[in-house]
């Protein structure tokens, strides 16, 4: 059945000449981590910290789960599976790893969802946003069949999978807020799970199937990166955030101009380092630590530099000019 669906939804693709591909195609970008790192940043660095937190703390958790689920179920892309899927290009460019469950909808939920739901502290979202940012999360889900990149199993799990994480990081950062330094049991817990997922997809073994001509279909390393990619940036995320809380500390209840100072360096210096990691990564891999480590290594960099770093730095820009302004 879920074959016959996306193949009626690629007939119905076909039949209309491929007019909505020009819709979905950007709605299914709106659940890729790049740009959601980006929302998240603004709402972190300038807005309101706690929100970004938040946002942060579901998203990370989504993306190792994701990382432990992909692996373990090992299911193939549709057009793996049936060589009668045929998927929009431009979306297949971006489906990397295995195809359960659909790590662009976990995304979605985390970030848009995230943001919907009202929490304890942080920004509170008036309904008629709520209500869209519920329906942006299901149109994205939904351009993962519609583009052929992903069953509607992918979808429905991830959804699930995401509402799941949503409402347990509510718990875990009211949990936080009351035990101030349970903090380093979060962060130690967070980063061993990240391990344990580098050491699991770097151990585990990989269902091989071969094609007519002999040459393996999908080669399971190759598909593990991904994995190695979502545990480098939850290392990222865990420790950074236990830095950031001890010793950085920054606020955004300060002047709009010490917000913006903070939110103009670190979108700058995040987007210089994130355009940077590909040749980094051909470097660390070239020099022999192997493209899984590469990669979960560069993320950890740019997450850490994302969360704590960046704006540690940063305070010493905002730091002057609140001095500058008592003068």
């Amino acid at each position: 059945m879920d074959i016959e669906f996306l193949l009626l939804l690629q007939n119905l693709r076909e039949a209309s000449g491929g007019i909505l591909n020009g819709f979905f195609e950007p709605v299914t970008k709106l659940g890729e981590t790049s740009i959601l790192m980006f929302a998240i940043g603004i709402i972190y660095w300038a807005f309101d910290k706690n929100k970004g937190i938040f946002l942060m703390f579901s998203l990370f958790t989504n993306r190792i789960i994701n990382g432990f689920v992909k692996i373990t179920a090992c299911v193939y892309r549709p057009w793996i599976r049936d060589a009668r899927i045929t998927p929009v290009p431009a979306a297949q460019a971006d489906a990397t790893g295995y195809s359960f469950p659909s790590g662009h909808t976990a995304n979605a939920v985390s970030c848009w969802g995230g943001l919907a739901l009202n929490t304890k502290k942080g920004f509170k979202c008036p309904k008629w946003l709520s209500a869209l940012l519920v329906v942006l999360v299901l149109l994205i889900g939904f351009s993962r069949n519609y583009l052929g990149v992903h069953t509607p199993q992918d979808v429905i799990v991830a959804l699930l999978i995401g509402i799941a994480v949503l409402f347990a990081m509510t718990k875990l950062m009211s949990f936080a807020e009351n035990n101030p330094k349970a903090d380093i049991w979060i962060m130690l817990g967070g980063t061993a799970l990240c391990v344990l997922l580098i050491i699991y997809a770097a151990l585990k073994s990989y269902p091989v199937d071969y094609a007519a001509d002999g040459s393996v279909i999908v080669e399971g390393s190759k598909m593990a990166v991904d994995s190695y990619k979502n545990a480098g940036m939850g290392i990222g995320f865990f420790t950074g955030w236990f830095v950031e809380k001890r010793f950085v500390k920054f606020s955004t209840d300060k002047s709009k101009t010490e917000n913006m100072i903070r939110l103009i360096f670190c979108i700058f210096t995040y987007k210089v380092l994130d355009s940077l990691s590909g040749n980094i990564v051909d470097m660390l891999t070239n020099a022999g630590l192997g493209s899984g480590m590469a990669k979960a290594l560069m993320q950890f960099v740019c997450v850490f530099w994302f969360v704590a770093a960046g704006p540690a730095i940063a305070g010493l820009f905002t730091g002057l000019f609140a001095k500058n302004k008592t003068k």
